[in-house]
C-alpha cells in the first residue's frame, strides 16, 4: 500500500471528505460496503454439521493410520520369514538355557506388571478422564 492509500484510508477513518477523484470515491464505496452487516444467514446447525465434518474426517485419518501400520508390520513379518528361509535360520535357546532355573522370577515379574497395569486402570485413568 502507497503512502497516498494510507493517507485516504485515514481520512476515511477519521471522516473527512475526501477529493473527488476515481481513486477516493473506490475506496468510500469500499469503506461504506465493509461498514454495513452481511445480509445471509447461516443455516441451522450450521456447526454440528461442520463438526460432524470434521469428526468424520478424524475417524477416516485415523483408520487410515491403522492401516498402514498393519500393512507395515504384514510387511515385516513376511520380510522376515522370507529372510530366514533364505539364510537357513536355525532358531536355538542354547545361549538362554540358564535362564530356566529363574522360572519364579519371570513369573512373578509377569504377575507384577499385570497388577500395575491392573492398578493404573482402575485409579490412575479412572481420575484423569
Amino acid at each position: 500500500m502507497t503512502s497516498h492509500e494510507e493517507l485516504m484510508q485515514q481520512q476515511i477513518e477519521d471522516g473527512k471528505p475526501l477529493s473527488a477523484n476515481a481513486d477516493s470515491r473506490a475506496y468510500q464505496k469500499v469503506f461504506d460496503t465493509l461498514k454495513q452487516e452481511p445480509d445471509f444467514v447461516l443455516p441451522a446447525h450450521f456447526e454440528d454439521k461442520i463438526i460432524q465434518r470434521i469428526e468424520a474426517s478424524q475417524k477416516l485419518s485415523e483408520r487410515k493410520e491403522t492401516y498402514w501400520l498393519m500393512a507395515g508390520v504384514s510387511v515385516m513379518i513376511i520380510a522376515s520369514i522370507i529372510g530366514a528361509v533364505l539364510v537357513g535360520f536355525k532358531p536355538s535357546f542354547g545361549a538362554f538355557a540358564f535362564l530356566s532355573r529363574y522360572t519364579g522370577l519371570f513369573i512373578f515379574g509377569i504377575a507384577f506388571v499385570i497388577l500395575l497395569q491392573w492398578l493404573d486402570r482402575k485409579i490412575v485413568h479412572r481420575h484423569s478422564l
